[in-house]
């Protein structure tokens, strides 16, 4: 079964394609002649590097969960091969 992403990544993908989408509609209106753009918008693809940010953290945060979380598991199976039986 394959593990569900935590909510700080979750929340990190939204925000990156958040930005992506700014990123884009900036694109267009600067195609079709735009040139003076409302500070929101520029300042929704900032949310792009910040999303990446965030996912970069949450990611490593789940493998060091996840790395501890087995030293955990290999410990206690260690313990269990010691005792006699």
């Amino acid at each position: 079964m394959p593990a569900r992403a935590s909510v700080t990544i979750r929340i990190a993908m939204a925000l990156f394609a958040l930005g992506v989408l700014a990123i884009v509609v900036i694109m267009v209106l600067f195609a079709s002649g735009s040139r003076d753009l409302p500070l929101w918008l520029n300042l929704t693809a900032m949310l792009t590097p910040i999303g990446f940010g965030l996912g970069l953290v949450g990611v490593a945060a789940e493998a060091t969960r996840s790395s501890r979380a087995l030293a955990r598991r290999a410990a206690r199976a260690d313990g269990d091969d010691d005792t006699p039986g």
